[in-house]
């Protein structure tokens, strides 16, 4: 624990929780699709301009997307202003429509060729100076004159484009580039995309790495994905996975290699299930706190959580309840059949407790686990508490024993931790030793929401006890470690490495209704990573979430610290030994609890605030589905590789300090004959002026 890395650590903020107080923010450099460049008088700035609004509409029929993209350009200036409009052309894309109008007057525009648009954007790029107007070079561009913008006024600008989207893995691809706006001088007011996929073959496996989108079924064949936000400025292209298919679980597999080997990602997820379609039938045991820290407002959640379950308990499926404080009070000996009458005494057992004494947790889960059974239904017990253990049993490992031995049936136990006085060790090993998952409730949060909602997730489950079979490539460190069941409406994401080359077979096995199910992916090829580019670090982000949870529950240990810190100082990945990669100033946008989540990690502390927060940062990079990545002066992403800025110069984590250099001055002739040469490596120096790079084995160093 000596290295500088640790030394600076110690001083450092808490990057740990930043990585998930900023990393999921939309709070990055704005830049979007088409954008303008605006002439400049000459002996006088370049004019500033802002984005109103960007949405973009898509409609994928099938594999053919075409995409409508509605923007409005601010004129902030006291002047008129021409401007040329330009759009990066995707890849084999047509443009299909454009509009812009001056009165009843439509303006027309150009597509340019590759050739063409390369002498463009090296033209612009000298003009303007911006390594970010690299990002697109070598693309087809469509350019149209924009006539004077009147002073503090607008610009309306409507395109359409027709593209046949490509399948990778089973999964097709779709790629819209929100990545050149930078010339925004203000934050967007509005930003939204929205894609519509309609397939006459059930559409399946709906996943963005790049954003948070909501996915909304309305039907086997159709399913819209989106996102919106306000006020923002985002850093990179939206990206969209799905794959069709007709069987019960539609199956997909996108596997990339790179320079440090192969990465996959596959997807399960159910066909869309029509309202009132059977599901597997489940035996759900609820257990309630009921000791005198739980009076007040928390009681009364717990109590509307339990009757929201109760009213939510599926045809064919059985329950119980028991009530803990110093004693344990069972609502019945054994499991129950869910019907109106058995409901209804439920419900009046839950007014009647009275939040009064210690807390048992010992007994509370033995009697819980006794009421569970085998066969082939799945038992879930959802275990809630907001204290220590503090009557009975109350050494942890004495209560992990207990559980251990009485869960005969192998039940999935879902711990619901409400408040900062928890143990969150003995909670977050109850849960991962029991298949199941630990959810943490703050003082100032819902906790009827929080539990309902994670119910609702749970009620339904289609598939349980997977397990997942590679074949023609050998896996390794596949996270999550231990599969959880598959729920309607849910998808299981898994990510590991691998070695060898396809075709890959994919064999997920399960259990429905007492039958052991087999579904099969048959004949993917692994990729050359190039399209694929965020696997490494989506990777890297589970990694971490678990080497992390070792160090958090059983002791720090060198090799795992080391194992944390190489791997987040590659992929920029803050955790508690990465900590300086964030500044002074981002530190103040961290809450009270940061640094006493940062020593709970460090100190192996289990109760308080900071434990509470470091056990839902664990957490969070454990269930992560997007690589994660932090908001920070220091640190920018592009595709696979993470730079960090270093005495001015933005430089590649993969540098080894003392490595060869070759030289380049931005801007030069050699620096555009670099580019012809080798235009994969633009997108890279797109970061800045002064860039250190490794790419195909040389490091370059482009200076201003």
């Amino acid at each position: 624990m000596n290295s500088p890395v640790h030394r600076r650590s110690r001083t450092a903020l808490a990057g740990f929780v930043l990585a998930f107080s900023l990393a999921l923010a939309a709070a990055a450099p704005l830049r979007a699709d088409g954008f303008i460049i605006p002439d400049r008088r000459p002996g006088e700035p370049v004019p500033t301009l802002s984005v109103k609004y960007h949405r973009v509409k898509v409609e994928i029929d099938g594999q053919v997307a075409r995409t409508s993209v509605d923007q409005v350009f601010l004129n902030p200036s006291g002047r008129d202003i021409e401007w040329t409009y330009i759009f990066p052309v995707p890849e084999g894309a047509s443009v299909s429509g454009f509009a812009m109008f001056v009165g009843d007057r439509r303006i027309e525009g150009e597509v340019l060729s590759s050739t063409e648009a390369r002498r463009t954007y090296e033209d612009i790029v000298r003009r303007m100076k911006d390594p970010g107007l690299l990002e697109y070079l070598g693309r087809d561009l469509f350019r149209a004159r924009v006539y004077p913008i009147p002073a503090r006024g607008e610009k309306r600008v409507q395109v359409s484009y027709t593209e046949v989207l490509k399948a990778e893995g089973g999964l097709v691809r779709y790629l819209y580039p929100l990545a050149t706006e930078r010339f925004s001088s203000a934050p967007l007011e509005d930003l939204g995309v929205t894609v519509l996929v309609s397939s006459p073959v059930p559409v399946v496996n709906v996943y963005s790495p790049s954003h948070r989108v909501s996915v909304r079924r309305e039907g086997p064949g159709k399913a819209v994905a989106g996102f919106e936000a306000r006020g923002v400025r985002p850093d990179k292209d939206f990206l969209l996975y799905y794959s069709l298919s007709p069987d019960d679980v539609g199956l997909s597999f996108l596997g990339g290699e790179g320079p440090d080997g192969g990465h996959f990602l596959f997807l399960a997820s159910p066909r869309f299930a029509a309202a009132g379609e059977r599901v597997v039938a489940k035996d759900v045991v609820l257990v309630l706190d009921s000791s005198g820290s739980m009076s007040g407002a928390k009681m009364r959640q717990a109590k509307e959580a339990a009757r929201f379950i109760l009213g939510h308990l599926g045809r064919g499926d059985a329950f119980t309840l028991v009530d803990f404080d110093d004693a344990v009070t069972p609502f019945t000996d054994a499991l129950v059949p869910a019907t109106p009458e058995n409901v209804g005494r439920a419900l009046d057992f839950v007014e009647a407790i009275e939040d009064t004494g210690g807390t048992n947790i010992n007994d509370a889960l033995l009697a819980a686990l006794a009421r569970t059974r085998g066969g082939d239904r799945p038992g879930y017990v959802l275990f809630l508490t907001d204290g220590l253990p503090t009557s009975g049993t109350t050494d942890t490992a004495d209560i992990l024993a207990n559980a251990a031995k009485a869960d005969v049936h192998r039940s999935r136990i879902f711990v619901f931790g409400v408040g900062h006085d928890v143990n969150t060790q003995l909670l977050d090993r109850v849960a991962t030793g029991h298949r199941g998952t630990s959810v943490y409730v703050g003082e100032d949060e819902d906790l009827e929401r929080a539990l309902s909602g994670f119910y609702e997730k749970v009620a339904s489950p289609v598939l349980t006890d997977l397990s997942v079979e590679f074949r023609g490539v050998e896996v390794s460190r596949v996270y999550p470690k231990v599969l959880p069941d598959l729920f309607k409406g849910s998808q299981l994401v898994l990510v590991g490495r691998y070695t060898g080359r396809g075709p890959v077979t994919a064999v997920l096995t399960g259990r429905a209704g007492g039958q052991v199910r087999r579904f099969v992916l048959e004949g993917v090829r692994t990729g050359s990573g190039g399209r694929s580019s965020f696997l490494p670090r989506l990777w890297a982000t589970r990694r971490v979430g678990d080497l992390l949870e070792e160090v958090r529950l059983r002791g720090s240990d060198p090799e795992l610290v080391a194992e944390i810190e190489r791997l987040g100082l590659k992929y920029g990945i803050v955790t508690p030994y990465t900590s300086f990669l964030v500044t002074e100033r981002e530190a103040e946008r961290l809450d009270a609890a940061a640094p006493a989540a940062r020593e709970a990690v460090l100190g192996g502390v289990v109760g308080g605030v900071g434990a509470v927060r470091a056990a839902k940062a664990t957490l969070a990079f454990k269930n992560e589905d997007r690589p994660a990545q932090t908001v920070s002066e220091r640190i920018l992403y592009k595709e696979d590789k993470t730079f960090y800025l270093k005495d001015g110069v933005w430089t590649d984590s993969e540098y080894a300090e003392g490595a060869r250099l070759t030289e380049i001055a931005f801007d030069s002739d050699e620096f555009y004959r670099l580019l012809t040469a080798k235009p994969g490596l633009a997108k890279y120096l797109s970061v800045g002026r002064n860039v250190v790079v490794v790419f195909e084995g040389v490091t370059y160093k482009i200076v201003e």
